[in-house]
């Protein structure tokens, strides 16, 4: 497994596969996104600001975005980094990729042949993934990150086959966590409303962490942060 980086405007990310093959692949996937958002963005420009659901009959990514924010009861571009790291996951896999991860900016789409850990940051907890699982692990933050969030947490984190979903409704859940919540009560109340969409829930906020669901096996770990995909 080989580890790559590529940025391109807002979009920050790391990439795991197995070769530049399969890497290669990923930047196509991920400027064909952009592409079409950015198109679509200057047509409509209210999917770009919107801080709220709205309705688009664009199809491809944009629609997808659409549907998960109105999921969420979000923008849509609260998806977006989940949305295109699925995109290039999709198209590696359909290269013939066996790992094909990307990373961007926290929100992480998983197709992988083997064990793999994911650092939950800022915390020294990881999840560890199993081989053959498709998966995904997106991260909300009121304290960290040029992502919009109206919520205190240090990281809102929401598991999910779906990373544009994922991705959505962890700015939900973000949005969720106030200065003055009991967290378990936050994490119990988002899983019973959104279970049909995501596999479980994790928030850590003032050194007190709350989950909920079926998440992937929680290990210690040191979380470095010469790994963690940012600016």
């Amino acid at each position: 497994m080989r580890r790559f980086k590529f940025a391109y405007k807002e979009t920050i990310t790391t990439i795991l596969t197995e070769n530049e093959e399969f890497y290669a692949t990923a930047v196509k996937a991920i400027l064909e996104a952009r592409s079409e958002i950015e198109r679509y963005c200057m047509l409509h420009p209210e999917f770009l600001i919107s801080l709220e659901p709205i309705d688009c009959k664009a199809g491809g990514i944009v629609e997808k975005m659409c549907f998960s924010a109105r999921i969420a009861g979000v923008g849509p571009m609260a998806s977006v980094a989940g949305a295109i790291a699925e995109y290039a996951v999709e198209k590696m896999v359909e290269a013939g990729a066996r790992i094909a991860i990307v990373d961007n900016g926290g929100d992480i789409a998983i197709h992988t042949d083997r064990d793999i850990r994911v650092g939950i940051y800022p915390t020294n907890l990881a999840f560890l993934i199993p081989s053959n699982e498709r998966i995904a692990v997106c991260t909300s933050s009121g304290k960290i990150g040029p992502s919009i969030s109206f919520g205190f947490a240090d990281c809102a984190t929401v598991v999910a086959e779906d990373a544009c979903i994922a991705d959505a409704l962890a700015t939900a859940l973000g949005n969720m966590v106030k200065e003055d919540s009991k967290i378990e009560e936050v994490v119990k109340d988002f899983y019973e409303k959104y279970r049909k969409y995501i596999r479980g829930a994790l928030v850590a906020k003032d050194g007190l962490i709350a989950l909920a669901g079926k998440l992937p096996k929680i290990e210690k770990a040191t979380v470095r942060e010469d790994l963690i995909t940012k600016l």
